[in-house]
């Protein structure tokens, strides 16, 4: 583990809200207090009021000398990665947020939410009469939809009958938000609610509950906060709370940061270590028959090992097991999409194939069935040599296979297999102009250049394989390669200056480079040209063989695939990677979706 600097002071970034909002936010400063008292250092709070001041309150907490800063809410997750960067000697905890693997200076404390809304959900189900119970939302965010939906799958879990009706508010401020959905659930028929919404869900709870309906807290034990250690009105009503041990998450975290023991990544609280549980029953504890204590009790034993699921997963979305329902499940549409493109392409392949043959319109002459049966054999016979002509003839790929298997000879095999390996060999530039195209159509831009960059960077690979020599292949090699990226990069970059500066459309600008690479392509080229083997052909010199690419097969030439397939495959992992593990590309895919 590397040397961390010592936390001169620490800082609290709250969520939307107040700090003493009863759940979230004062739940994570009571913490933040135990451990800044604990070991006497200096802290100061920064309070949210909009989501628009995350990014500002951090900053002020880094230029105020806060070593450590905590901030609470998923909303603050992307803020902290933008700043984790440009403040990289300051350690950033993040309540309910998992950070980017590759941010050093970033810890997420993540709760099983679903796992506490599970046993709510199991204590809902079997304390409702009605066999309607209620869930009040707040923002739409993965640590909502996870008591949500483990909310959801508890009732299930311990009363197949019940119907779970759910309000969100859009908000965890607006009270009077929270205390129209309870009433809205309430009149529905809900006999048990379950709110997490913040202040807002604190609201609905407490309506509720002077109301004569039965509520189940969340984040904190709201019997000391929104009831008033029960003192106020309907607290007998409180069954309990889905409690988030967040106080103990960032006690536990301040305490590592001031010890020098923090670490980056991901901190995950759930039954099995006490980071998510129930809070006591209190009044209601009369209440609840003994046979539902005991159920609670099997099913949270149940959480803790295993033996229990709570099907939701770690965005609160949920889990399909089986295999019918994970087929039921599954997204037919983005399959049967580009089946059905390649479908309709051979349908009208096969139209065209059979309007254009003069021996289908002769036969036609004969009869409407004889004319069928010519069309019919006309399209087998060039939808077979489509076929074969990709992936090779069946029967030779067969008697390759035993003249290998019987003589250890594959030459016959490596013939046959020949189609395929010149398919995946010309079809791997075009995996790289894909991925070009695909990377700028993430970030808004239509680059319909590729194939004037292609060309560019094929001229810069090839006049560096020919024109040095004497280097080794383990040089010459990257070296042509680079020139090749560095060649349609900057061809590239040509419309994209233009974009930048002018404003002319990037789809113009590229379409016109296209025939500009061309008509260069063909200068360059030319018999005569400056890039033109001596003699009558259009056609460069020969280039050295430590440029070449490395042949799978380099004892056969008639079999020219390489290692470029690879390379083209390493590419779109690692395009993969850029676009959705990262922040950068994070950014790109976020200016791509800004309309």
């Amino acid at each position: 583990m590397s040397e961390q600097r010592k936390v001169e002071k620490v800082g609290l970034v709250t969520d939307v809200g107040r700090i003493d909002d009863g759940t979230f936010n004062q739940y994570a400063y009571e913490g933040l207090m135990k451990a800044v008292e604990e070991h006497d250092v200096p802290f100061a709070v920064f309070q949210t009021k909009t989501p628009v001041e995350y990014e500002a309150n951090l900053r002020q907490a880094a230029a105020e000398g806060c070593t450590l800063v905590v901030t609470i809410g998923s909303k603050t997750g992307a803020a902290v990665e933008r700043l984790a960067t440009q403040y990289p000697a300051v350690r950033f905890v993040i309540v309910d947020s998992e950070p980017l693997p590759e941010s050093k200076n970033v810890t997420g404390l993540v709760f099983a939410e679903d796992e506490a809304g599970f046993l709510a959900g199991a204590l809902a189900g079997l304390m409702t009469e009605s066999d309607v119970v209620g869930f009040v939302g707040g923002m739409d965010v993965p640590p909502v939809r996870k008591f949500h939906r483990g909310f959801e799958h508890g009732v299930a879990h311990t009363n197949q009958r019940a119907r779970v009706l759910s309000r969100y508010t859009d908000s965890f401020t607006d009270e009077e938000a929270g205390r129209q959905a309870a009433d809205e659930l309430t009149a529905e028929q809900a006999d048990v609610l379950f709110a997490a919404a913040g202040g807002c869900g604190s609201a609905a709870i407490l309506s509720a509950a002077q109301k004569g309906v039965w509520v189940i807290g969340v984040d904190q034990d709201e019997w000391a906060t929104t009831f008033a250690d029960g003192a106020a009105a309907g607290a007998d009503r409180l069954l309990t709370s889905a409690v988030k041990r967040v106080d103990r998450a960032v006690y536990a975290a301040v305490t590592q940061a001031v010890r020098g023991e923090l670490q980056s990544g991901t901190v995950r609280f759930n039954l099995a270590n006490d980071g998510v549980g129930l809070a006591p029953y209190h009044r209601a504890d009369t209440a609840i028959p003994s046979e539902v204590r005991g159920k609670i009790l099997e099913v949270a034993e149940g959480l803790r090992t295993g033996k229990v699921r709570t099907g939701v997963g770690l965005k609160g979305e949920e889990l399909v097991t089986g295999l019918l329902p994970r087929l039921m499940a599954w997204n037919w549409q983005a399959a049967l999409l580009p089946l059905l493109a390649i479908f309709t392409a051979l349908v009208i392949g096969a139209l065209f194939i059979a309007a254009f043959d003069p021996l289908v319109w002769a036969a036609f002459g004969e009869g409407v069935g004889a004319g069928l049966a010519v069309a019919w054999h006309a399209v087998v016979q060039a939808y077979t040599a489509l076929f074969e002509g990709a992936f090779g003839n069946p029967g030779r790929i067969a008697e390759g296979f035993r003249i290998y298997s019987q003589t250890g000879d594959g030459t016959e095999l490596l013939r046959a297999i020949r189609p395929l390996t010149e398919g995946l060999r010309i079809s791997t530039p075009y995996i790289f102009a894909g991925l070009a195209v695909a990377l700028g159509f993430r970030g808004g831009l239509f680059n319909i250049g590729a194939e004037g960059q292609y060309f560019i960077g094929g001229l810069a690979s090839v006049y560096i394989g020919y024109r040095i020599t004497g280097l080794p292949w383990f040089i010459h090699l990257p070296l042509a390669l680079l020139a090749g990226m560095v060649g349609g990069a900057l061809w590239a970059a040509i419309a994209g200056y233009l974009k930048a500066k002018t404003g002319a459309h990037e789809v113009i600008n590229t379409i016109m480079l296209n025939y500009i690479a061309y008509r260069l392509a063909d200068y360059l080229l030319q018999v005569g040209g400056p890039m033109a083997r001596p003699g009558y052909r259009p056609i460069s010199p020969e280039i050295q063989p430590t440029a070449y690419l490395p042949q799978f097969f380099p004892n056969d030439p008639s079999i020219s695939l390489n290692v470029g397939l690879f390379l083209a495959l390493a590419a779109v992992a690692v395009v993969y990677w850029l676009l959705f593990k990262t922040t950068l590309g994070f950014e790109i895919r976020a200016v791509g979706a800004n309309p």
